[in-house]
């Protein structure tokens, strides 16, 4: 029996711990050549320039952000839902050499405030919470980044605001629930493939925020290439993470029925697709966004999981840098 998150998500099915045993395109161009441990190691000593964190009230709600270097707005959207931003860094804070990263954290997650009722979050909320947020720290236009979840969002939000992208990129992401099907042998140990089963066992099983970060710590190392996380990277990324579970039981939630298929070739800006090669979800066509989004780009990471950002570090600040660059003009940066 093969487990997809279609099913979870469109039905919510209870998934047994039982189902459980058992070529690179080519991207962007490089703007430089990149020292991986030195950037790592100057991030991690906070020494990028223009670093500077706060909250921002948005639809009649405090969302908290972090904003790094000058140029180009990029803000990035974490996934989850459940998480916060915190496992973008400091692996993408060397891009703020050059554009400005915006992180921040959805409504109900991390520092950001929690909604009296987790049913106020839905994708137009949250999208109009970036939108509100971009408004907020002055920006006109700017690039967004939606990652794993955050790119569900990400594709809403192109199609609700699209006015104010200058450009798109979709990480590890999907346009449909058809499009979630679990990589096949799953791997990793039986412990792991237990937790997984947790997480998508309904909302009882991560029913508080220890709980889901229980599960979630648990079987992360199944999202990277191989089953084999950088070391020390889940650790320091959980110890930095506020976990929401009403947050993360609402995301699954209200995907019911999702589907941006049939809606992308409307989406007319710039944008840039990019999977791991190795990703826990083979996201079935995977060619299905770039393909059905005018002028878009593909790019493989070849030894990446669900994370490019960490496990390529390097090659994705390149991929981003090249992005960044192709899509800036002088009236969009900030100097």
């Amino acid at each position: 029996m093969k487990l997809n998150r279609r099913d979870f998500l469109s039905n919510g099915v209870v998934v047994p711990t039982a189902v459980f045993a058992g070529a690179v395109a080519p991207g962007f161009a490089a703007a430089a050549t990149h020292d991986r441990s030195a950037e790592a190691s100057e991030a991690q000593c906070g020494k990028f320039r223009h670093e500077s964190s706060g909250f921002s009230r948005v639809n009649g709600y405090k969302l908290f952000h972090v904003t790094l270097g000058r140029g180009m707005p990029v803000i990035f959207m974490h996934g989850g839902l459940g998480f916060d931003h915190q496992y973008f860094r400091p692996f993408v804070d060397p891009l703020s050499r050059s554009a400005k990263v915006v992180y921040y954290d959805h409504l109900g997650h991390g520092r950001s405030d929690r909604p009296a009722s987790f049913n106020e979050i839905t994708l137009a909320r949250l999208s109009a919470d970036c939108d509100g947020l971009a408004t907020a720290l002055g920006f006109d236009k700017f690039v967004l980044v939606g990652h794993s979840y955050g790119g569900f969002i990400a594709l809403d939000f192109a199609l609700r605001f699209p006015d104010r992208l200058a450009g798109l990129v979709l990480s590890c992401t999907a346009a449909d629930l058809a499009s979630f099907v679990m990589r096949s042998p799953l791997g990793g140990t039986a412990a792991q493939q237990a937790a997984l089963a947790q997480l998508f066992a309904g909302p009882a099983a991560n029913a508080t925020d220890a709980a889901l970060r229980a599960n979630w710590v648990a079987a992360v190392p199944l999202y990277y290439n191989n089953e084999m996380p950088p070391a020390g990277v889940t650790a320091a990324v959980d110890a930095r993470t506020i976990y929401s579970a009403a947050a993360f039981n609402r995301g699954n939630e209200i995907l019911g029925g999702y589907d941006f298929v049939g809606q992308l070739p409307s989406i007319k800006v710039p944008t840039a697709v990019h999977y791991g090669l190795g990703d826990i979800w083979r996201f079935g066509d995977n060619e299905k966004i770039a393909k059905n989004i005018p002028g878009a780009t593909l790019k493989y990471f070849p030894h990446s999981g669900h994370w490019p950002f960490q496990e390529e570090q390097a090659a994705y600040v390149a991929y981003m840098r090249g992005f960044v660059a192709s899509v800036e003009t002088d009236d969009l940066r900030d100097c």
